[in-house]
């Protein structure tokens, strides 16, 4: 049997963080596709490629990124950066404090 992938109903985004509401009732989180390749360009290895990204600060990129999700919960940034249901849903994390790299304290 083969599980049901949700779909995104709602997105926000803000400093290169997708919130994503899917519709069964989750919000998740995940960083897009542009700050995983600001942070990649950083790295001698990943980098390759991607250090054009250091040019730009990431808090510009996403001022006018017009976010629109297909019936089938595909998810579209700036016309042109594709999320795939499947994607936001398996690279999503339940917390904020997941993708962000904030530590999580102990209690």
């Amino acid at each position: 049997m083969s599980e049901i992938t949700p779909k995104a109903v709602k997105v926000w985004l803000a400093a290169n963080i997708l919130a994503i509401e899917f519709d069964n009732g989750q919000t998740r989180y995940m960083r897009s596709h542009f700050i995983k390749d600001y942070l990649d360009a950083w790295s001698p290895t990943r980098g390759k490629g991607k250090r054009v990204n250091l040019i730009i600060a990431p808090t510009w990129e996403w001022f006018g990124a017009n976010p629109q999700i297909a019936e089938d919960g595909t998810l579209t940034l700036f016309d042109k950066d594709t999320y795939t249901p499947e994607e936001l849903w398996k690279n999503s994390k339940e917390r904020i404090d997941e993708v962000s790299g904030t530590p999580r304290l102990q209690q």
